[in-house]
């Protein structure tokens, strides 16, 4: 009888009357009745049957037909307001399509009431819908408020008794709606976001949230609040297709790209950072992020890529990733992203040929490509760090000057490559017999440089025949020919008062030449 009852009080309400009753036409026992009980509705049926309407008791009445197609009538009790007439014998054909003559009349329409007058209270858009009588059918609406008409358009005369359905269109998610359903029909609260429609057929997002009544007779009602969330909607399905559209962009990014949650667990790679990490997407997400990217520093300490900084929140810098494929060299930038909880974008690039490239580049500048010694202008930086050691901190070197004897011969008699392996040979003969802070460089052809550092001339001498020796022992074979080499080595002191590393040079290349013309394979200075 809910339907019919809140029907009935607005059918009441628009007249100002303070009953309202609906009788078979004849019988002395009405079959619904508001604002009153059911003995009340019938002592107040048998009063208005014998008084005139315009006698003591004031009353308006209209035919109806009720829902068993007997003909009835609806009377207002002491009604204070003109009567629309067209609007209340409308409102008259709905409540008798409402009533069954044959159910007994409740004193549900307290309940109702008080639930009424509350939501007319607030300002939020609020109904009021019954529990469904089949397990698939519709909730009906009891009430609508004005917070609810202002949204969607709806008056509680043109809703009420009518199915929840009223208010679903085309892009209504009829499952979320059914799960709704269920839940209204299991009496438990629930909360939904779909699309409604308004009176002129306008699509509204809006979130539900309906919340079960339970009143003496053990029947539910169900209080459901209306919020319009289109704007929010928009906003976040902008929002989604912004994260679409950056996460499309990073994908095509040749760089490694991860994005860190402000937790520090990992929300995105992308598929140049699935490949240099050896990783899937799906294992990365949500994983911290110090297991993905497992950075470290040249001294093997952990890089924090997500720390918070200060300043511009940018960290950059270089280090070492270890990943399933190996350790790379990377080149790292972290990026604090600007928002309320602040997240780190982390765009890493392969580094590793690059500094290959360049420490080759680098030691082929300073280093003889034949024999891997240094070569003239690498030698020539040690010996001016060397002559200002000397002039400023007193210390002692030598710088030595070595030209191999009878090489011509082994170019002549075996060839240029025979001759380039004896220097890389003779190359690796003499450095055995140095010590580490020594310097051993290619200048010329056949020439060679020697810095001996923090040591004196005598020591030098000594050294220097070690070398001389080594040499002198060496032999070269090709086709069943053996040849010998030697070396003559000229040494002289770098003093505090020796200009430059040129001049140390040339006095070692003066006694060089002594050494040679002494008869070769000796050593002067």
């Amino acid at each position: 009888m809910e339907a019919t009852t809140a029907l009935l009080r607005i059918a009441a309400r628009i007249a100002g009357a303070s009953a309202a009753l609906v009788s078979r036409d004849g019988a002395d026992a009405p079959v619904a009745a508001w604002g009153c009980d059911g003995p009340a509705a019938t002592a107040l049926l048998r009063v208005v049957r014998r008084a005139s309407p315009n006698g003591a008791w004031s009353f308006r009445t209209f035919p109806l037909t009720l829902a068993d197609g007997s003909a009835g009538e609806l009377f207002l009790l002491a009604p204070v307001a003109d009567v629309d007439q067209a609007a209340e014998e409308a409102l008259a054909a709905e409540i008798g399509a409402a009533c069954h003559p044959g159910r007994a009349i409740t004193e549900s329409s307290g309940t109702i009431e008080r639930l009424t007058e509350s939501v007319e209270q607030l300002g939020e858009a609020i109904a009021i819908l019954g529990t469904p009588l089949t397990p698939d059918g519709p909730s009906h609406f009891l009430h609508v408020n004005a917070g609810f008409t202002q949204l969607f358009g709806f008056t509680a005369t043109q809703l009420v008794g009518q199915s929840g359905e009223k208010i679903l269109g085309p892009l209504t998610d009829r499952d979320r709606m059914a799960w709704l359903r269920s839940r209204v029909r299991e009496r438990e609260a629930a909360r939904a976001v779909v699309v409604l429609y308004t009176k002129d057929g306008t699509p509204l997002w809006t979130e539900i949230g309906s919340t079960p009544v339970r009143h003496e007779a053990d029947a539910v009602h169900h209080v459901v609040t209306f919020r319009d969330v289109t704007s929010r909607k928009q906003f976040e399905d902008a929002l989604a297709s912004e994260k679409r559209k950056l996460q499309t962009t990073l994908a095509a990014i040749a760089d490694a790209v991860v994005t860190v949650l402000a937790d520090g667990r990992v929300e995105f790679v992308n598929a140049a950072a699935q490949r240099l990490l050896g990783i899937d997407l799906m294992d990365a997400y949500g994983a911290p992020v110090d297991e993905v990217l497992r950075l470290i520093d040249g001294d093997a300490r952990p890089i924090d890529v997500v720390a918070q900084r200060s300043g511009d929140g940018v960290q950059r810098g270089f280090g070492h990733l270890r990943t399933k494929n190996g350790t790379v060299d990377v080149a790292y930038v972290a990026s604090h992203i600007d928002t309320e909880e602040h997240g780190t974008v982390v765009v890493l690039r392969d580094v590793t040929a690059e500094n290959r490239l360049a420490m080759r580049l680098t030691f082929e500048a300073s280093h003889d490509p034949l024999t891997g010694l240094q070569n003239r202008r690498a030698f020539g930086k040690h010996l001016e760090e060397a002559v200002r050691g000397t002039r400023e901190r007193g210390e002692h070197h030598v710088v030595g000057f070595l030209d191999l004897d009878r090489f011509k011969i082994v170019n002549d008699r075996f060839g240029h490559a025979v001759g380039d392996r004896l220097l890389r040979e003779i190359g690796d003969v003499m450095a055995r017999v140095l010590r580490g802070g020594d310097v051993l460089a290619r200048i010329g052809g056949d020439e060679f440089a020697l810095l001996l550092a923090n040591c004196r001339i005598g020591d030098a001498r000594r050294v220097a025949e070690k070398m001389r020796a080594a040499v002198d022992a060496y032999r070269i074979e090709h086709h069943g020919e053996v040849l010998d080499v030697g070396v003559s080595i000229g040494l002289a002191p770098i003093e505090a008062d020796t200009t430059g590393g040129a001049q140390a040079l040339a006095e070692a290349d003066a006694a060089c030449y002594q050494a040679k013309a002494a008869g070769r394979n000796a050593i002067a200075g």
